[in-house]
């Protein structure tokens, strides 16, 4: 699956309304852990990882209004709505190619946010953690298995764990996004969820919220007519009421 193009077709024009307010909120989240535990340290360069639409950036901006600001996406049609918000230095890549377009020790604020659902993040936070600079601290919202617990059960009711474990490869909680950080010697300084309650009326405005958000995208495309019906003629299940859970954690390189 192409994830880039995915994001150009399906879900740039529509990612930022953010109907339920789960982007916005565990990105508030991150943004007080930052303030609180960085503070008035100066922060000359900050790097999104998969920098979207570049709401990240621009909470970025705010707290630190004379840094330069970098950001790395796969998608083109993301990058050109978050040039329209703010400037910044635009790199249309692969997040794993990161290492290619910055010097080693020349970041102060990385952040990698909703981007666990789609890579190895124990790989990405190993190779592009040497780009910070000593004192410097690699932010991480992150999606997991715990997000949706009741989704997550219907699903495993309509889908096999084959199919999920290569359509929806998440991180299993908190502790792995820990773990990532820690393996890659950092230390952890701040861990916090983010959470809120979501439902759905239908299964028409599940697949709705699902394509538009890029929460459930990458795998309601992979889902062909019968798992959709199958899932959607599950008795009894809407209105569905489940709880998101966001993880965000915040550690610094010695």
């Amino acid at each position: 699956m192409d994830i880039g193009k995915l994001y150009d077709q399906s879900i740039a024009g529509t990612y930022d309304r953010d109907e339920l307010g789960l982007y916005s909120g565990a990105r508030d989240k991150a943004y007080q852990q930052i303030k609180t535990h960085i503070g008035n340290q100066r922060i000359d360069d900050v790097l999104d990882l998969a920098v979207g639409t570049g709401e990240s950036l621009l909470k970025m901006k705010e707290l630190f209004p004379e840094g330069n600001l970098h950001g790395i996406d796969l998608s083109g049609e993301m990058l050109k709505i978050a040039k329209t918000k703010l400037s910044f230095n635009a790199i249309h890549d692969d997040v794993l190619n990161t290492c290619k377009h910055f010097p080693l020790a020349s970041v102060d604020l990385m952040l990698m946010y909703f981007l666990t659902t789609f890579v190895d993040g124990s790989e990405v936070v190993r190779d592009t953690s040497k780009l910070l600079r000593p004192g410097g601290y690699y932010s991480i919202v992150g999606t997991t298995y715990e997000a949706f617990p009741r989704i997550d059960e219907l699903a495993r009711m309509t889908l096999s764990e084959d199919f999920l474990k290569q359509a929806n490869p998440l991180p299993m909680g908190t502790e792995t996004i820990v773990s990532y950080l820690s393996d890659a010697g950092l230390d952890v300084v701040a861990i916090d969820t983010f959470t809120k309650t979501v439902e759905f009326s239908d299964f028409k405005d599940f697949y709705q919220f699902g394509m538009d958000s890029g929460f459930f995208t990458h795998i309601l495309v992979q889902c062909d007519r019968a798992q959709l019906e199958t899932f959607g003629r599950l008795e009894n299940i809407f209105p569905l009421k489940d709880q998101y859970t966001g993880s965000i954690v915040l550690a610094r390189k010695p």
